[in-house]
C-alpha cells in the first residue's frame, strides 16, 4: 500500500477518536436512530472496537490505496457467491451500523443510503483480498480463465484456436492423418 494511503488512515483513525464524545449524535443523526444517543455508552464503547477493527483491516488504507491491485485481481480472479449475511465483511462484526434481524441475519442500519454508497460495504466484496481478509462464507474467488484477446478498434475479441481439419479415425483408433 502506498504510504500516502497510510497517513490518510492515521489521519482518519485519529480523527475517529477525538471526535468519539459527538459521534452517536452523528449516528443518529445519518441513520435516523434515536438509539445510538440513548444508549450512549454502548454506543461509544461499539465506536472504540470498530476503529480497532478497521485499523486491524486497514479498511481506510486498502480502500484509497490498493486501485492498482484490485484492477490486476479482476483480470485474474472471478468473485462468486451471494451474502448470506453472517456480518463477518461487517469489520469483524464490530460495525455500529450493523444489527441483526429476528432470525440472527446480519442487516445494516444504513443499507442503500449515500454513506453507505461511500464506504467500503457498498462494493464488497472488491477482491480476493477482501474475500480472504474476512474469512467470508458466502463469496469466493476462482481463478479466470485466460483467453487470448485480439484488439480490434475499441473492441476486444477473444481467440479460441482450433484445428484446421478435423482429425477422422478408422476402427480401433488409429488416426488416418498424416
Amino acid at each position: 500500500m502506498h504510504a500516502l494511503s497510510r497517513v490518510v488512515e492515521k489521519t482518519l483513525l485519529s480523527m475517529m477518536w477525538i471526535s468519539l464524545p459527538v459521534a452517536p449524535v452523528f449516528l443518529s443523526i445519518v441513520a435516523g436512530d434515536r438509539s445510538y444517543v440513548r444508549n450512549y455508552r454502548q454506543t461509544i464503547r461499539q465506536l472504540a472496537r470498530q476503529r480497532q477493527a478497521m485499523a486491524k483491516a486497514e479498511v481506510i488504507a486498502r480502500r484509497f490505496g490498493d486501485e492498482k491491485r484490485a484492477a490486476e485481481q479482476s483480470m485474474t480472479w472471478k468473485i462468486e457467491g451471494e451474502c448470506t449475511h453472517c456480518g463477518e465483511c461487517c469489520l469483524y462484526q464490530t460495525c455500529v451500523f450493523l444489527d441483526r434481524d429476528d432470525q440472527g441475519r446480519s442487516k445494516c442500519r444504513i443499507y442503500g443510503s449515500w454513506l453507505f454508497r461511500q464506504l467500503s460495504c457498498g462494493s464488497y466484496p472488491l477482491m480476493k483480498d477482501d474475500i480472504d481478509l474476512y474469512a467470508c462464507p458466502s463469496f469466493r474467488a476462482e481463478p479466470v480463465r485466460q483467453v487470448s484477446q485480439v484488439r480490434i478498434g475499441r473492441h476486444s475479441i477473444p481467440v479460441v484456436t482450433r484445428n484446421t481439419a478435423p482429425e477422422s479415425t478408422v476402427e480401433g483408433g488409429a488416426s488416418t492423418r498424416p
